[in-house]
């Protein structure tokens, strides 16, 4: 049984979720064959394993991010092996990417101060900067100062997301 799941795993032409942090629709041109990628906007797309790793070797920078390795990436695939083949999960090291758990906890932090490190550390991009303020309308986080901060930061309006 083991055998089958290794067997399983490593097949390059099995198809996996990819997730667009952006509220606008995202998209590339195919590697493995002709045609396009697109993503709705906070929308998922199936991708074939084979597919998602052209892209990273490609130099698509919505699934490498600002460093090659994933960071602030636009895309997430929700693949544990085709992140460690695109060498995003190394080690004990996952991959730097945004999410709605990751907000809230840096919501959660007391002081003002860390609240403002933690944000100019975790949102760097564009799409990053949008899905927080999605984030912050969606879940409902009510704290003006912090809200206020995000709003400068990001350069646009909560109510305008």
């Amino acid at each position: 049984m083991a055998e089958e799941k290794n067997s399983e795993e490593i097949r390059l032409d099995k198809k996996v979720t990819v997730r667009s942090i952006a509220p606008w629709t995202t998209g590339s041109t195919r590697k493995t064959n002709v045609g396009d990628i697109t993503i709705p906007a906070l929308g998922t797309v199936l991708l074939s394993r084979e597919e998602i790793i052209a892209q990273g070797q490609n130099g698509n920078t919505l699934i490498t991010g600002v460093d090659g390795v994933g960071s602030h990436a636009t895309w997430y695939i929700e693949d544990d092996y085709t992140r460690s083949e695109l060498s995003f999960d190394v080690d004990n090291k996952k991959q730097n990417f945004l999410t709605q758990d990751a907000i809230k906890k840096i919501f959660d932090l007391k002081t003002q101060k860390s609240f403002e490190d933690n944000i100019k550390k975790s949102v760097v991009t564009r799409a990053e900067k949008f899905y927080l303020l999605h984030t912050i309308k969606n879940l409902k986080l009510n704290d003006y100062t912090k809200n206020a901060f995000c709003e400068d930061y990001c350069g646009r309006r909560i109510t305008d997301i």
